[in-house]
């Protein structure tokens, strides 16, 4: 993860340390945009750790801990690139089964169960619970709830309990959460994302020379469609089904809209970055055939990528992120390029 906060910093200028969220003890926090209001304790756990991963609350982790380390359990809250639960149920269990803590670990269900996590009765959130075999740990669970265009996970470990005495306290606490009234999309049934029909198949790509033009243009949509996220002046999005392409790795997933196959995302680690591959603007224009690559951060801001010939393999595109090259960024209707990079 170290290794991805450095890569982000480099690209997208982002600092590598969480800021602490200043809150007396006995007191709760809302956070601004979503509405959520933690108190000071959930299900018999007192908070102990607020931060924030950016200066505007979009990357917000909560932490609660019983006194004597039996039972813990974070909470994180993130506005992610792509706000689809689906995808980032599937990050997340992803990321906490690579652990070497949770290699054990055994799930409850084949599946994630849906439940009601607030609201009107809708199945508007995904839950997995898991019974550890060996270790300091005897159990793990995992809730993943959308609101609205945001993302609200928690994880839950205990030392003694059980995967179903765990899942009671773990409800316990989604319960004790202050949740916003849903709306829209908050309010809409959610369940897991599945594999694609037929995975893409790749031909290792080459970079090809920066386009002034193909830059300004990628950033611009990249930002507009960033910036109509939660705008209630904008007309409700179409519901997109989500599907994986292959199994995925502790580092990255990749995932398609309606079964795509001209381009694709790579969801990152499982905290809401995205990187997008698509078929650039001018080499649509121009017949190249050029494939343009965005990272699109939590604060909104987007970094375009060198871009290359043709449909770059995930594993290209990961390493891209990590060299650390960015032409040029959008946020909040700014947009600079790099003059050296061109």
């Amino acid at each position: 993860m170290k290794w991805l906060l450095c890569a982000l910093a480099l690209t997208s200028g982002a600092s590598l340390s969480a800021r602490d969220l200043v809150v007396p003890a006995d007191k709760g926090w809302k956070h601004a945009e979503t509405g959520i209001i933690l108190s000071p304790q959930l299900a018999g756990l007192p908070r102990t750790d607020l931060t924030d991963a950016t200066q505007s609350e979009h990357d917000v982790t909560a932490q609660f801990a019983a006194a004597d380390g039996s039972v813990s359990a974070t909470i994180y809250i993130f506005h992610p690139a792509i706000p689809d639960a689906g995808i980032w149920f599937d990050r997340a269990r992803a990321t906490l089964e690579s652990r070497d803590m949770f290699r054990s670990a055994a799930p409850a269900t084949a599946d994630p169960v849906s439940f009601t996590a607030y609201g009107n009765g809708a199945a508007n959130a995904l839950r997995q619970d898991y019974a550890i075999a060996g270790g300091p740990f005897r159990s793990t669970a995992l809730v993943v709830v959308p609101v609205g265009e945001w993302i609200a996970t928690i994880r839950m470990t205990a030392r003694a309990l059980t995967s179903q005495q765990l899942d009671t306290q773990l409800l316990d606490m989604v319960k004790a959460i202050r949740w916003p009234i849903p709306t829209g999309t908050a309010a809409a049934s959610i369940a897991p994302v599945k594999p694609c029909t037929a995975p893409l198949t790749f031909k290792k790509a080459k970079q090809v020379k920066p386009n002034g033009s193909d830059l300004l243009l990628s950033l611009i949509g990249g930002a507009v469609a960033r910036s109509k996220e939660g705008d209630k002046d904008s007309p409700p999005r179409p519901r997109v089904a989500w599907c994986r392409d292959g199994a995925g790795t502790p580092d990255y997933g990749v995932y398609r809209a309606d079964d795509e196959r001209s381009g694709y995302s790579l969801a990152l680690h499982d905290a809401g970055r995205v990187m997008n591959v698509a078929p650039s603007l001018m080499g649509q224009v121009e017949k190249t055939g050029a494939y343009s690559v965005t990272l699109v951060d939590v604060d909104g801001k987007v970094s375009a990528l060198p871009s290359f010939a043709a449909m770059p393999t995930p594993r290209q595109v990961w390493d891209l992120l990590g060299s650390g090259k960015t032409l040029g960024t959008a946020k909040s209707g700014q947009v600079t390029l790099d003059p050296s990079a061109l």
